[in-house]
């Protein structure tokens, strides 16, 4: 139960003591000077309730300590300890020096339970709201940036054999109370098996103890599973299982983090955990909207959700977009060119276009006649439709034969193939092509080079704001501590930027007087 007054007093005594203590130029009283907290009590009043128990902490209070945990990169546990000593924080927090404090739990409880991620999203989005009323950004706001860096996942990741025995002895744990005859008898077939299989590879134990975990998962399904909800531990075993297939994509990587996959950075690069994508206006740095995914995602498929989740919770687009080839997608370049965005997106090549190949863009595509022209003059009407792919993968596939082919003059510099031609073009042909001319005008080029402030905001958010390695296990609690990184890192970026108008302000107004 919330209390009716929720204003704290510090005493004339205390007060003292914090002035002579606290410098003036101290982050914490700049951001209590500059950022507006107190609707943080009106948009949580609904999690509590009106007339029973206990009167909780305050919101804001307790909104502010986890602010302060990722301001100076603290625990729970830590948080509360320095907060006992350090008076820069107990002022920042509204408390007299003998005040009590929460324990870590209610930190907690008050992250997961009292807000969760739909609330914390609205505050980053009221903060943002903020940067907006003092002007920051607006509808004339000139460009926005886009990217995305890794976040490591809270596990240790097992090998492929132990992570299906972890599975197997998950779904054991359940079925002990369940149905003790089964239980006992596959314990002891893993046992025995575990046995047998001393003293051989890993690749000869894994198809082995695979087959009997199968067995295992459909004896157990009759008895562990209802109409209501399937049993998680068994679904994961089955996934396991499943995704040792030579074909499997999204594969677990952990029983203990399920939402966690393996994404990869470059060709030797792998990244185990989650993403963090951001979209940034590039004049002020402010991030003005944030998504969580595996690291398995694509880049690409999260521009679409940034640029409409700034539009939903604000009212307007950027003007421009700039991001990396990471984002070069037809449905991306159609989408910005449909809500009159200019998009600065780097030009991910073709194997051909780096081999030096002719590319689909040399051959010329007539939409209404359905046909293809080659560099050399040769026309081809033979194609077929590749629409059921991959959206952004969609298009038409025409093709020369051989005889049009053996005697052209510029085959060496069109196919290395000694039978056939074929050419894609893309449901997007229009979009890659008014794309391609746009990368290499002046206008790109001078967006390109602000593209790097984009890095310095993940810069701070891992060095300074324990973004890198998840503190949280499951993706939701992921995108929390994603969340509360954003916030911290925007806190900052917005004091500085509040208070150097305020002293333009101040300084005008003397230079009037």
């Amino acid at each position: 139960m919330l209390r009716k007054d929720n204003g704290k007093q510090i005493s004339g005594f205390d007060q003292y003591y914090y002035e002579k203590a606290v410098p003036q130029n101290h982050l914490l009283r700049s951001i209590a000077k500059t950022v507006d907290f107190t609707f943080i009590r009106e948009l949580l009043a609904e999690q509590y309730s009106s007339d029973r128990g206990r009167p909780a902490e305050e919101p804001v209070f307790l909104f502010k300590i986890c602010l302060l945990e990722y301001l100076y990169n603290l625990s729970d546990v830590q948080v509360i300890s320095h907060i006992q000593v350090n008076l820069a924080y107990r002022w920042f927090l509204d408390l007299n020096i003998d005040d009590e404090l929460p324990d870590d739990t209610t930190i907690s409880y008050f992250r997961v339970k009292r807000v969760g991620l739909e609330k914390f999203q609205e505050i980053f989005q009221r903060l943002v709201d903020q940067c907006i009323e003092h002007g920051f950004i607006s509808a004339q706001s000139k460009r926005s940036i886009m990217d995305s860096t890794h976040i490591i996942a809270d596990v240790a990741i097992p090998t492929w054999l132990s992570l299906v025995r972890q599975a197997y002895e998950s779904v054991l744990l359940e079925l002990r109370e369940t149905n003790q005859e089964i239980f006992q008898q596959f314990e002891q077939r893993m046992l025995e098996l575990w046995n047998e299989l001393k003293g051989r590879t890993r690749d000869e134990k894994l198809p082995v103890v695979l087959q009997l975990a199968s067995e295992f998962a459909t004896a157990a399904e009759p008895l562990l599973n209802n109409d209501e909800q399937p049993n998680a531990a068994l679904v994961t075993l089955k996934k396991v299982i499943s995704d040792r297939d030579e074909n499997a994509t999204d594969r677990l990587i952990s029983i203990v983090d399920t939402d966690a996959r393996t994404g990869h950075k470059s060709d030797m690069r792998k990244i185990q955990g989650y993403k963090d994508h951001i979209m940034m206006d590039e004049e002020t740095e402010i991030i003005t909207a944030i998504k969580v995914t595996p690291a398995n995602a694509e880049d690409g498929d999260q521009l679409v959700d940034l640029v409409t989740q700034f539009q939903d919770n604000h009212g307007f687009l950027p003007k421009e977009l700039s991001a990396d080839k990471g984002y070069w997608f037809g449905k991306n370049l159609r989408f910005l060119r449909e809500n009159n965005i200019v998009g600065h997106i780097s030009w991910m090549k073709t194997k051909q276009q780096v081999s030096g190949l002719f590319t689909p863009e040399d051959f010329q595509f007539d939409a209404e006649k359905m046909q293809v022209t080659c560099p050399n003059g040769i026309v081809s009407k033979a194609y077929r439709d590749r629409n059921k792919a991959r959206e952004d993968r969609n298009g038409f596939e025409f093709r020369f034969t051989k005889t049009q082919c053996q005697d052209c003059p510029l085959k060496a510099k069109c196919t290395s193939s000694k039978s056939v031609r074929n050419v894609f073009i893309s449901n997007y042909y229009e979009e890659f092509q008014q794309a391609r001319e746009h990368y290499k005008s002046d206008e790109y080029k001078e967006a390109r080079k602000s593209r790097w402030l984009i890095e310095r905001r993940h810069a701070d958010k891992v060095r300074n704001h324990g973004l890198r390695r998840t503190r949280y296990r499951g993706l939701e609690r992921t995108y929390i501590h994603a969340l509360l990184s954003t916030i911290a890192s925007n806190v900052k970026r917005m004091t500085k930027l509040i208070t150097d108008k305020r002293q333009r302000e101040q300084s005008a107004l003397l230079a009037i007087s």
